[in-house]
């Protein structure tokens, strides 16, 4: 016989910094990263935002542990490939990146689904899920296009030194199905990831928001 989760509340500080830290990097890195001397204030940001991803897990089923385990190594082949120190630390660093993305947005979902109501953290909760979704694609996105340079084609991929930018960009693009064109997909693989990213956005927008209406309109009533 299968073992529920109990339902429970989201406490602490957690997603809110989390989501702070976010949105600071994905709105600002842009602008800071251009400018050599600032930067290392983008790199700084990217870094603060996955520590604050660690007090956002779960501490069940040894989920925070494993975020940590996968953090250090992360931070450390992101450092160390800013640099070119190591040949192959960026992709290790991307690679890292999707692994400990799906581990966050496997813990977020969980909370959010075990939620007894629609309070402040669940929405931070549930916009911070968002955000790491479009990263995570991102991540997936510039793992691809290190492997295969031609799988996607556009003017803003020039600068390849903001490649992962510019493919967190592409990434919401496609999430929120805009499509701007500025970027496309020009392989199978390529396309399908687009294809499913597309898939997700819809999925979230019809299915989580909605579950969330449902819930708040129900805890209303009670």
């Amino acid at each position: 016989m299968a073992i529920q989760e109990k339902k429970q509340s989201i406490e602490g500080h957690g997603f809110r910094n989390l989501l702070f830290f976010l949105l600071l990097y994905i709105v600002g890195s842009p602008f800071l990263e251009p400018n050599h001397s600032l930067a290392i204030l983008a790199h700084v940001s990217l870094s603060a935002a996955l520590f604050a991803a660690v007090y956002a897990v779960n501490k069940q089923k040894k989920q925070r542990s494993i975020a940590v385990t996968l953090l250090l190594p992360l931070l450390i082949l992101y450092w160390l490939g800013l640099y070119d120190i190591i040949s192959f630390s960026r992709f290790g660093a991307h690679l890292l990146f999707a692994v400990y993305y799906g581990l966050l947005i496997y813990s977020f979902i969980s909370q959010i689904r075990n939620a007894r109501r629609v309070s402040t953290n669940v929405l931070y909760a549930t916009f911070s899920l968002y955000l790491i979704i479009g990263l995570f694609w991102g991540s997936l996105y510039t793992l691809l296009y290190q492997l295969s340079p031609g799988a996607y084609s556009g003017a803003l991929l020039e600068d390849t030194q903001n490649a992962s930018h510019i493919f967190n960009y592409f990434s919401f693009v496609t999430l929120t199905t805009l499509g701007y064109g500025d970027i496309t997909p020009q392989s199978p693989g390529a396309a399908s990831l687009c294809q499913m990213e597309a898939i997700m956005g819809q999925f979230f927008t019809a299915v989580v928001v909605a579950w969330l209406m449902g819930m708040f309109i129900s805890d209303r009533r009670d």
